[in-house]
């Protein structure tokens, strides 16, 4: 778990999203405290949701609103949304939160299998330790649900070519990059912001 100090509130995000959602703050909401969970904590939704409860309740205890920038990650976060002084981004996955519902949901259709910076690093860590996917495996799954990867690119950080297509080739499927703004995440986190601040937290 990582975290910027900041005034205003706190805002916990999956590290899926820290390069953008650092840079939103940066240029939105400096007054901000930024809060980190590691993405590997959706490999195990009970894990995620007693650190989500934890760190909630820290901040919270603090008199700071929390905006959870997350999508249905786990069981536990439409109770943890309706805590006072809390409010989420609304959105599916940290996918939908960058693409927005419509293109999404197109992109879904048509086969794509997203990736994220963060993720492309670990594919390998994530196929074969947590998933258990051999070559063939992950080939004849990937293959049967998907029609390529898709990676995600907001132009923060230098795309991961050498292991997109490591990714790719175990997978056995194309791999396309997408350029995307940050529109639709900024939009989401301040509806999120303006919710939060409504709500107001509890002494």
């Amino acid at each position: 778990m990582s975290g910027i100090c900041r005034a205003q509130g706190a805002i916990i995000c999956c590290s899926v999203l820290q390069a953008e959602v650092t840079f939103l703050c940066e240029t939105h909401w400096p007054d901000r405290k930024l809060i980190f969970l590691p993405s590997m904590m959706h490999m195990h939704p009970e894990l995620l949701a007693s650190s989500l409860e934890s760190v909630l309740e820290d901040e919270l205890k603090q008199g700071y609103p929390v905006v959870l920038v997350f999508g249905d990650c786990c069981m536990q976060m439409t109770t943890l949304e309706t805590l006072p002084g809390v409010a989420r981004t609304r959105g599916k996955n940290s996918y939908e939160l960058l693409l927005g519902p419509g293109e999404y949901r197109r992109l879904s259709h048509e086969g794509a299998f997203f990736l994220m910076p963060e993720w492309v690093q670990r594919w390998k860590e994530i196929f074969t330790r947590e998933l258990g996917l051999t070559r063939n495996t992950a080939r004849s799954l990937m293959r049967d649900m998907h029609r390529t990867l898709m990676y995600l690119d907001a132009g923060l950080v230098p795309v991961p070519v050498k292991e997109l297509h490591a990714c790719a080739d175990y997978c056995g499927l194309p791999c396309d990059v997408l350029r995307i703004p940050l529109t639709h995440l900024s939009s989401v986190i301040e509806k999120a912001l303006i919710e939060c601040r409504n709500k107001g937290v509890q002494g």
